[in-house]
């Protein structure tokens, strides 16, 4: 017989208080463990995109435009960048110095545009196992002790051709007084010329800096620099668009402080040869003298060039000039393609009583390639369009020019 006490349906109050704190932490557990389930769901839920392979997390890049302009360029080119006036976004190309053909391009206005070539920081070593980077506009040791250049004048040219890749300053000077001692046939005196280009792409038109060499120096960029500037503080004597050229930067943005550049010094000298068709340009004076580039040239009907000494006519340098026949008086404006003296024109004054008397006479491009190594001018002394553009950056009013 069940007592009262202990019938299913009676509650003491001892028992019904301890059912009723039972139900309370069993409810908090409860509760407890839905809200602990919650945030574990709902930390997995936020996280569970993050791995060590993907961060959910993003870093902002920081752009710089005047280092992304030349971190997006498009390739380097072997030679040299040149802008254009055409596009002035284009890089600066070298003319084709080994064969002598008429690569067109036009001439860079500043300010430039976004950068599509570079090469700003570091120099290429084009000139294999001489290329420094350093100061080198001083005498120097040259790279490697040079062969004794014996035997005949062929022999001579062989020699010089074979320091090129491993000494290229002894390389030009003996392949410059080869040239200059008028002891070499028409044949060894191509050999020579080629010898010579071959050296310019590597040593003369690239950002290479050899040590010895006294066409060039270093340079390192300050705040503010603009190519322009540079030349005029450093007493260059030359255009500013062949800075930008030789350093292979298309674009005057990319310059930023502390970048080093190679600054070609001159004042550099002009040599026309009429009987070889050419145009070549010294550095230094004197025993120094080098030749740094040889171009193919034009020159006038009848052999109707004179010849001497000749220096730049005080502000005669233009780009993209008006011209007026003498002959036939037929006027062309800028821009004009038929324009017959090209992109390019520097006036030339006679510096010795023989040479005075000449007037009228320049340096300028063309619109007819095919009259290069040939008398078709008037009595001028014509360049493809990328050559002459290279003579105006490196003649100008500190320059002399023989005509022989």
């Amino acid at each position: 017989m069940t007592l009262p006490s202990q019938s299913p349906r009676s509650h003491s109050p001892i028992s019904s208080g301890a059912r009723n704190a039972q139900g309370m932490r069993s409810l908090f557990i409860a509760v407890a463990a839905i809200g602990l389930g919650g945030a574990a769901a709902g930390w997995f839920l936020t996280h569970k995109s993050e791995s060590p392979e993907v961060k959910s997390e993003t870093t902002a890049s920081i752009t710089d435009p005047l280092i992304d302009d030349a971190a997006t360029a498009a390739g380097t080119s072997t030679i040299v960048v040149n802008a254009t006036a055409a596009d002035i976004n284009a890089a600066i190309s070298a003319p084709a110095v080994n064969t002598g053909a008429n690569t067109a391009t036009a001439t860079p206005t500043a300010p430039l545009g976004t950068a599509t070539t570079t090469s700003i920081a570091t120099a290429q070593s084009a000139v294999a196992g001489a290329a420094t980077a350093g100061i080198a506009g001083t005498p120097g040791t040259p790279a490697t002790t040079p062969a004794a250049t014996i035997g005949n004048a062929a022999q001579r040219i062989q020699q010089a051709n074979a320091m090129i890749a491993s000494d290229p300053i002894r390389a030009r000077v003996e392949l410059t007084r080869l040239l200059d001692s008028n002891a070499l046939s028409a044949t060894e005196r191509t050999q020579a010329y080629a010898g010579i280009n071959n050296l310019a792409s590597a040593l003369f038109f690239s950002p290479n800096i050899v040590p010895g060499d006294i066409a060039s120096q270093s340079y390192v960029v300050k705040k503010g620099d603009s190519f322009a500037r540079i030349t005029n503080r450093e007493k260059l004597a030359i255009d500013w668009r062949f800075i930008q050229r030789i350093n292979q930067i298309a674009s005057e943005k990319a310059l930023r402080a502390d970048m080093r550049l190679k600054l070609a010094h001159g004042p550099f000298d002009g040599e026309v040869i009429k009987a070889d068709y050419r145009f070549n340009i010294y550095a230094g004076t004197g025993s120094e003298r080098v030749m740094v580039a040889s171009f193919p040239c034009g020159v006038g009907t009848n052999d109707s060039t004179p010849v001497g000494t000749f220096k730049v006519r005080t502000g005669s340098k233009l780009i993209d000039p008006e011209w007026s026949n003498p002959r036939t008086g037929e006027k062309f404006k800028s821009n004009d393609p038929k324009n017959p003296i090209g992109e390019r024109w520097i006036g030339l004054q006679g510096t010795t009583p023989e040479t005075a008397k000449f007037t009228g006479y320049g340096i300028h491009g063309t619109v007819e390639p095919q009259s290069i190594g040939k008398q078709m001018s008037m009595g001028c002394v014509r360049l493809g369009d990328a050559e002459v553009q290279v003579v105006y950056e490196l003649i100008g009013e500190s320059s002399t020019i023989v005509i022989r």
